[in-house]
């Protein structure tokens, strides 16, 4: 099981750079005793600072979009830093001999830190608690949110047959084989190094609709393939979405955009969009297959997912997923909305020539989830100390929507610890009262002492 048999649950993302930089027990009492949590997920990594022309950035730059981002905890005493990684145990080179994705190299960083990760995840448990590990699902080498090399004939494509640059996620092909063999050797891996992992969670197991052009995947050699394997005529797919797509620039050109009769069923978006899903919900399975089959069925298995109704754009139906992973966990990562949403809009304006406002209107009514954005011009990353534009209606919506569709597989919200303390109060309310049982939090850098008290405050007024 994931996670014992309890009415509710508050789990938290604490990142090992943290575990490293305040030490084990300081986290654990700071989530359990103060915040109230038990579930805890990290990841098979460590890290330490570097300069800039050597690492990543720490908290993430999201393709540049979020460089005003801060974390509310110090890191090694900076609230933004470079940091290089490493992976926290030693790759077993015969878990992946099978795969063109080699696991990244284990270095003396590995040596000197990466103990900390199965430590912290020994302690957890015998502090009672559910003890997860997240990587990447379609990302390799996928320990973190990283760049990959390059995927070559994995690169997904669009209808038009080319790759999108400059996207957020890194994701290779949901299709290919490579990849599933790759994450069939590091699920292995995970589980022979770290036998206290109750469970593995997966970001990302779907084509992340940041972009605008990223809704035109998959049409790489491995989807084309296992898509006519699933029964879908993908050539005859894409035709009629190259020929929808020319008629519909040359309509909207200073007509409003009206994207539910686009997606009508039997037209061709909608069938690029059930193509898209039939990939994602089969490689979904896939993953749990694996985790199944290397655990013997003793570790479970969650699925984060983008919320209603970027999940129909994400390919990731989760009626289709219901009852397949033990958990789907539905994202409210609410910086990014009014990122995807401005995207979208500066798009269709740019491939169309609509009026910027007409497309505005259009895209803001059907995503409905940046209430308090009224204008073009107020869809921004937010800074730390700017409230999110996600309304509480929204944030209830998106959770009463994936719980309509939601039976077998148990539903979480992913709340995020990023913005001002009364703005991430708000929204942690907002979803406690659409109702939601179970909640975890995105990430423990986020959280101050402050926001720690006032959170553990709420979860528990709400027992």
């Amino acid at each position: 099981m994931i996670v014992p048999a309890k009415s509710r649950s508050l789990g938290i993302t604490v990142m090992p750079d943290y575990a490293q930089s305040e030490g084990v027990d300081t986290v654990l009492k700071n989530i359990v005793e103060r915040l109230g949590c038990d579930v805890i997920c990290t990841m098979p990594s460590v890290a330490e600072r570097c300069s800039e022309r050597l690492g990543v950035r720490e908290p993430p730059a999201d393709a540049g979009a979020g460089l005003a981002r801060t974390l509310d905890r110090p890191l090694w005493g900076d609230t933004a830093l470079w940091m290089r990684t490493a992976p926290s145990f030693v790759p077993n080179p015969r878990f992946y001999c099978d795969t063109p994705y080699a696991p990244p190299e284990p270095d003396a960083l590995t040596q000197r830190e990466g103990h900390i990760v199965a430590d912290m995840l020994a302690r957890a448990k015998r502090a009672g608690l559910s003890t997860q590990l997240q990587v990447m699902a379609a990302a390799p080498p996928a320990l973190r949110v990283q760049q990959r090399p390059d995927a070559g004939a994995d690169e997904p494509l669009t209808v038009f047959g080319t790759p999108v640059r400059n996207r957020v996620d890194a994701n290779v092909s949901l299709a290919s084989e490579g990849l599933r063999t790759y994450m069939r050797g590091l699920v292995a891996d995970l589980l022979a190094n770290y036998p206290d992992c109750d469970a593995l969670r997966f970001d990302w197991p779907e084509y992340p609709p940041y972009a605008l052009d990223s809704l035109l995947f998959d049409f790489s050699p491995p989807a084309v393939k296992r898509g006519q394997e699933l029964g879908h005529d993908v050539e005859a797919t894409r035709a009629q979405a190259l020929e929808g797509l020319r008629k519909a620039r040359k309509d909207m050109a200073g007509a409003v955009v009206a994207i539910d009769a686009l997606l009508q069923p039997g037209g061709w978006a909608a069938d690029l969009l059930a193509f898209r899903s039939a990939i994602a919900t089969d490689y979904v399975g896939a993953l749990t297959t694996i985790v199944k089959e290397a655990s013997y069925g003793r570790v479970g298995v969650v699925m984060q997912a983008f919320p209603p109704p970027l999940n129909l754009l994400s390919g990731l139906d989760f009626a289709a997923v219901d009852g397949v992973a033990d958990e789907i966990a539905v994202k409210h990562y609410t910086m990014h909305w009014p990122m995807i949403e401005r995207g979208y809009v500066e798009r269709l304006t740019a491939v169309t020539g609509m009026d910027a406002e007409t497309a505005f209107a259009a895209v803001h009514c059907w995503l409905g989830l940046n209430g308090d954005a009224p204008t073009l011009e107020a869809l921004r990353y937010p800074e730390p100390h700017e409230p999110h534009p996600a309304d509480d209606d929204a944030l209830r919506r998106t959770v009463e929507t994936a719980a309509g569709q939601v039976n077998r597989s148990r539903l979480s919200v992913i709340a995020h610890g990023y913005g001002p303390p009364d703005d991430v109060e708000r929204r942690f309310r907002a979803v406690l009262e659409a109702p939601c049982r179970h909640l975890h939090i995105n990430r423990y850098g986020y959280l101050s002492d402050a926001k720690i008290a006032r959170l553990g405050a709420v979860w528990r007024e709400h027992a």
